[in-house]
């Protein structure tokens, strides 16, 4: 309508109401123009405010960079100190959260970033205006960090895992379900000189993946009515109380005789490989994907766990080098990872100068000449002769 004008006032804030908080991961990237004349002036840098409002926890936070000094009082300007900080914070009622967050500093020269290991803390999530510092990393800046600009971008991502709200949610309860295993049919036998034996239940596995389901296998010719027995007695439902004890014992070894029916054998899986393939089939998540991705990839690929490969792919991208990009094109080629594998040709795109052929680049040319090929004609085929089609 002609001469209607709308006017803001005021910035309206969305909150994300989700599940379970800890599904959400923050990313949040700070650009720092001219890095070396920012840190040569100031002597506190801080980034601009971003706010993380979810189920209720309404918070502002930022990142800052300090310094440390030196024996004689000077500022050290390199490594810098990153710090995580929580400006304020609204809830409705107080409660522990742990937090987990991890630094990056973006790598300009080959396009990637470089991650800090990740660091935890707990943190009592409360209604206060006070700043509270989650945590610091000592952090080195050199010349593949600065732009041609001299800009420097660093990041952080922020996880909340609300410790009260969130410990009867369905993946805290079926954690507790596979750490307890309260009802267990079936005994994985994995890897390992002692024979380690896990207890799982085998609808909840046959559940989520037909594969493993064809793999169950029963281990006594007749399945026993244990079903009968309570987890808290002794004796069977209806049994007289009066029983002589030793009747008792006998009844409650041959419960544990009969405890599981079933039998999944994967000897060729460690026993940390196993548990944490389990906890994501329980609870869809795994603890360790930051060093378990390259292991757990193969597995989410042969049992079918289509969301267990998507997590593997989306963590392995993160990690995408010049030093192991090769190594990463195999897998992606090998499993079907179409997106980690368009991340690795346009990492090779980018970093034509800085591929040497490694072992991986030769074990590719020799059991896979198309997609070494393939590498070649994504962009590299001006340098193959010299950097990754030398000659031994």
């Amino acid at each position: 309508m002609d001469g209607l004008k709308w006017f803001y006032s005021e910035v309206i804030t969305m909150e994300l109401l989700v599940p379970t908080v800890s599904d959400i991961v923050f990313k949040y990237t700070w650009p720092i123009p001219n890095y070396k004349k920012t840190i040569a002036k100031k002597s506190i840098i801080d980034s601009s405010p971003f706010e993380l409002n979810v189920n209720g926890i309404q918070s502002t936070w930022n990142m800052s960079i300090r310094f440390w000094k030196g024996p004689e009082g000077n500022r050290i300007t390199n490594p810098v100190v990153l710090c995580l900080n929580m400006l304020n914070c609204t809830v409705h009622e107080v409660e522990q959260a742990r937090i987990r967050f991890q630094f990056a500093v973006f790598n300009a020269e080959v396009k990637h970033w470089e991650y800090c290991h990740v660091s935890r803390t707990v943190l009592e999530l409360k209604s206060t205006s006070d700043i509270i510092s989650l945590g610091y990393r000592d952090l080195s800046i050199v010349d593949r960090h600065l732009k041609k600009t001299g800009d420097v971008e660093v990041m952080v991502k922020i996880q909340i895992i609300q410790c009260e709200s969130e410990k009867h949610n369905l993946s805290q309860d079926m954690t507790r379900l596979l750490r307890h295993s309260r009802g267990a049919d079936t005994k994985v036998t994995c890897a390992g000189d002692d024979g380690t034996e896990i207890p799982v239940h085998s609808s909840i596995v046959a559940a989520r993946s037909s594969v493993l389901a064809d793999m169950i296998k029963p281990v006594l010719d007749k399945v026993e009515q244990s079903e009968f027995y309570e987890d808290n007695d002794n004796v069977l439902p209806g049994v007289n109380e009066n029983v002589e004890s030793h009747d008792k014992e006998s009844v409650t070894k041959n419960k544990e005789k009969t405890r599981h029916h079933f039998k999944l054998d994967l000897l060729d899986f460690s026993k940390e490989l196993t548990y944490e393939l389990l906890r994501y089939i329980y609870t869809d998540h795994v603890d360790n994907l930051d060093s378990l991705a390259a292991q757990l990839l193969p597995l989410a690929e042969r049992f079918q766990l289509q969301g267990l490969k998507e997590l593997c792919e989306r963590n392995l991208i993160e990690t995408i080098t010049p030093e192991n990009v090769a190594t990463l094109l195999l897998i992606a080629d090998e499993y079907g990872c179409d997106p980690l594998k368009r991340a690795c040709l346009a990492c090779c795109e980018d970093n034509i100068l800085n591929i040497n052929k490694s072992l991986a680049w030769k074990v590719m040319e020799q059991v896979n000449p198309e997609l070494f090929n393939e590498v070649c004609e994504a962009g590299i085929g001006s340098s193959r002769s010299s950097n990754i089609d030398d000659s031994d």
